[in-house]
């Protein structure tokens, strides 16, 4: 009995002294030690092994891009982030349980005063438990992991300001730089990795750790020679195999891009030797020979890339050893052979779309090199719905396809108006037996296709080879067979040309109508009258009946104008498109003059001479360029191109005239904003009196009916705008006019000026009622996580500088102890916003936007109705900026936000 009471005081008296252990508001030696410990074996440790384990995830489920160049890091590939985010929320978690509940800053009670060094500096400590700052430090590395640089950034912010002096903050700073990295502040990196290197008390470890550091941050900015520097660095400082066999093939691959194939065939045979993991060594063989460059026998390097054909191991990479052919071909100067490899390629990639891409850009290339523009336009196409947005100039090479693409669409439709317009001057029985034999040749491929798949599952591929031979055929012949200018479905080129949906245009990026020259070309038929409109009819979706394809053909002579001003625009739009985007001056000659023939009284004709007489210039044609400007001014000398062509300093003027007629523009508008009638309408009628052919007389005229409409109501502005719409019906200040009368008519009983102007605050074009899947997809809530607070408007009607001025004094004024930035970021030409950030969580960013919601200083000299402001998170506004949609995101604000 006795033995039990014992046994019950013992436990009693120990769980006293854990309890008191347990306070971190008592500083004792006890404490010290329990919640050390308690840290060190148990939470900080289970966060470290979450954070190891993260890290080793990552390494493992990684798959190398060996279509370019290896990144230094493994985290550089951020879509493979999500895959260990619950490690990190785990490291996460328990890093900030150390500091919650073990951190220990209340001061040791002492009896005598502290006399010596040592003593003073524990005593002057704010920090007792010895795991705070890694866990600190923890905290910023699973944000890094996580992709959240900002709060990353924080972190280790935090950390060297606190540890200042402090062993840890040596590490802190090489995480610092990563991150800084990361955001793209490659020279603010370096600085921090400079002063390591320098500093004597820093560890030999950590300033191993820089080199690969630097070597990454040279690889960014493609400085190239830089970073096999210290890549040669990285492999001296560092016994891991793995390691330096990376950095090998890294430095292998460098070598291969500045075109020192020497060193590049050396290292990548480094790399084999080092016997690595399989695919790394059939990549550094690939590579090896794509580095050929005419020195050794291609015989030898292509019977080399035959034996990995042939071997069953290589199975899933014959689309990368077919490139490596193509490649070895093409520098030897036998583009067809290389060709068909890039096809062979193409067709069997099978889960590697980048190297997909890179074999259509390979193929898109030659043909571009040979100015065979049209033809590249596909296989660039083609590559850009393969290439990640991360891939090295990924930048120039969609511009490159972007531009393709408008000159073909241009191209087609000359082929297919012109192709359209002679089966339309057809006698009728000569054009029904034209269809007719068209529509028996479908019977005929149909019936053909059925038996192929009777016998084998190969249609595809047969029906691809033979649709490629009608192509070749009758191409710019008869628009039934031309499939690449049609309208009709292109599911036959399914396999070579990648898995496209089903629809018109297939070819071209952007399917909307061409308009190169909104100003100029604009080929719509709203401008035909009414009776020249075809009478809407359900379309013929059958194309084995004669209706089907009778009823694209222009059989009346209006819908023959029709199609000839499309002709007329097109073929402008492509000697324009030489010259501007493509860049070709002698294709933009010969396409300018080709249009000048066929259209000898266009009213697009002076601009061409214009042009013209440049081009001449450019190819030292004097003769050439004297007859284009002496028929430009003799023959239009009223147009502004005759009188730029006379006078050496007519554009100069016209510029200096027009810049001038902008800060008129602004001062009416800010006249407008005061409601200052007098000025607006004096100001305004007498500019536009005095500059008639400014391209900003539409501003004027329009800010004219919209200052009588805000003076005198709905009925003045509906009937200011009626008017407006008849004079400038195709401009863009015509289609905002449009679409406030539309938005006036269909609200007849409540609508008011603000209203009316609020509800075009937001987007040019109209915008469906309902978002797409593709839409709601866009965008994805995410709550705790920093945020910006933006107010976005068009830049014509918003003063964004004065508007930054005013947000600047707000918070000076009562958020003197937040470090907010203020920034302005354009949305393509029209649409700016000005973002504060950055919001700790998005519930602080709403508390900020109800504040701005009822305070009217930050309007001053703004008119507010013009304004519209929401809260974002950071991965969204990326998105928003890539999507320039702003009312897209304004939904998934109205609807996510609860606004």
């Amino acid at each position: 009995m006795r033995l039990k009471r014992l046994g019950y005081i013992i436990f009693i008296v120990v769980g006293m002294c854990i309890l008191a252990c347990c306070s971190t508001k008592k500083n004792t030696f006890r404490t010290r030690a329990y919640h050390n410990v308690t840290s060190r074996y148990n939470i900080y440790f289970n966060g470290r092994e979450a954070f190891k384990n993260g890290v080793k995830t990552l390494e493992h489920n990684y798959k190398e891009p060996f279509n370019d160049i290896l990144p230094v890091f493994y985290y550089k590939e951020k879509s493979y982030l999500s895959g260990i985010s619950s490690d990190m929320d785990k490291a996460y978690e328990k890093a900030s349980k150390v500091i919650k509940e073990h951190s220990i800053t209340s001061k040791p009670i002492t009896k005598r005063p502290a006399s010596t060094p040592r003593q003073k500096a524990f005593y002057a400590q704010r920090e007792f438990n010895k795991w705070v700052d890694d866990s600190y430090l923890l905290l910023g590395k699973s944000h890094f992991y996580k992709a959240n640089f900002f709060e990353a950034q924080k972190n280790f912010q935090f950390v060297l300001n606190e540890y200042k002096g402090q062993a840890i903050c040596h590490e802190t700073n090489l995480w610092f730089a990563r991150t800084k990295v990361e955001m793209g502040q490659y020279a603010e990196a370096r600085e921090i990795l400079d002063k390591l290197l320098d500093d004597n008390d820093c560890p030999e470890k950590i300033k191993k750790e820089c080199y690969p550091i630097y070597a990454d941050i040279f690889i960014q900015q493609k400085m190239y020679e830089d970073a096999i520097q210290y890549l040669t660095l990285s492999i001296d400082n560092t016994r891991k195999k793995k390691l330096r066999i990376r950095y090998k093939y890294i430095m292998a691959q460098l070598y291969q891009e500045i075109g020192d194939n020497a060193n590049a065939l050396k290292y990548y045979d480094e790399v084999i030797k080092m016997n690595p993991k399989y695919d790394i060594a059939f990549n550094a063989k690939i590579n090896k020979a794509t580095a050929f460059d005419g020195s050794s026998s291609s015989k030898d390097v292509i019977h080399s890339l035959n034996k990995l054909l042939k071997d069953e191991k290589n199975k899933e990479y014959q689309d990368q050893i077919y490139f490596a052919m193509a490649n070895v071909y093409y520098t030897d100067g036998d583009e067809e052979e290389a060709i068909e490899c890039y096809e062979k390629s193409i067709e069997t990639s099978v889960s590697n779309s980048q190297q997909k891409a890179i074999s259509y850009l390979s193929i898109g290339e030659i043909y571009y090199s040979y100015r065979k523009y049209v033809e590249a336009q596909p296989y660039l196409d083609s590559c850009m719905k393969f290439l990640p947005e991360t891939y090295r100039n990924y930048g120039e090479i969609k511009i490159k396809s972007d531009n393709l693409n408008i000159l073909a669409a241009n191209v087609h439709g000359v082929e297919y108006e012109d192709s359209v317009q002679r089966i339309a001057n057809m006698s009728s029985k000569e054009r029904n037996n034209y269809i007719d034999k068209i529509i028996e040749k479908i019977r005929q491929e149909e019936e053909q296709k059925r038996q192929e798949e009777e016998i084998a599952n190969m249609n595809s591929n047969l029906y691809n080879q033979e649709f490629g031979f009608n192509n070749q055929k009758v191409s710019g012949k008869w628009y039934f067979y031309n499939e690449s200018v049609s309208k009709f479905g292109m599911a036959e080129f399914k396999k070579k040309w990648g898995d496209r949906p089903l629809e018109d245009n297939w070819r071209r990026s952007n399917k909307n109508t061409i308009d190169l020259f909104a100003d100029n070309t604009d080929t719509n038929e709203d401008e035909d009258s009414d009776e020249d409109k075809p009478e809407q009819k359900k379309l013929v979706t059958d194309k084995k009946s004669r209706e089907y394809y009778l009823q694209n053909l222009p059989l009346t002579d209006s819908l023959k104008r029709v199609s000839t001003n499309k002709i007329e625009n097109y073929m402008f739009n492509i000697g324009m498109t030489y010259m501007s985007l493509i860049h070709d001056n002698q294709y933009a000659i010969n396409a300018l003059e080709d249009f000048i023939k066929r259209f000898p009284n266009s009213e697009y004709k002076p601009m061409s001479l214009y042009y013209l007489y440049q081009l001449y210039n450019e190819a030292n044609n004097t003769a050439k360029a004297n007859a284009a400007k002496s028929e430009c001014i003799s023959k239009y000398p009223e147009s502004n191109y005759a009188k730029a062509l006379s006078d050496p300093d007519f554009q100069k003027n016209l510029k200096a005239r027009d810049k001038q007629l902008e800060k008129e523009y602004a001062d009416c508008y800010k006249s407008y904003i005061k409601n200052d009638f007098t000025t607006i309408n004096r100001k305004c009628k007498t500019l536009i009196a005095q500059n008639s052919d400014s391209y900003l007389i539409p501003k004027f005229k329009l800010l004219l009916a919209m200052s009588d409409g805000k003076q005198n109501g709905t009925d003045a502005l509906r009937k200011n705008l009626e008017e407006y719409v008849k004079e400038f019906p195709k401009t863009e200040e015509g289609s905002y006019a449009k679409k406030i009368l539309a938005y006036l008519n269909s609200n007849e009983s409540n609508a008011s000026f603000e209203s009316a102007i609020l509800s075009q605050s937001q987007s040019d074009t109209p915008k469906s009622e309902e978002e797409t899947p593709e839409e709601k997809e866009l965008y994805e809530f995410e709550d705790n996580v920093p945020h910006y607070f933006v107010i976005s408007g068009k830049q014509e009607f918003v003063d964004f500088n004065r508007l930054k001025f005013n947000f600047i004094n707000y918070n000076l004024d009562y958020f003197t102890n937040f470090n907010f930035d203020i920034e302005i970021k354009e949305i393509g030409t029209k649409y700016a916003l000005l973002l504060v950030k950055t919001l700790s969580t998005n519930k602080q960013a709403m508390s900020y936007l109800e504040l701005i919601e009822y305070n009217p200083e930050i309007y001053d000299g703004i008119d507010k109705v013009f304004t519209s402001k929401f809260i974002i998170s950071q991965k969204n506004y990326q998105t928003l900026i890539q999507d320039k949609d702003i009312s897209k995101y304004q939904k998934f604000f109205e609807e996510y936000y609860g606004l």
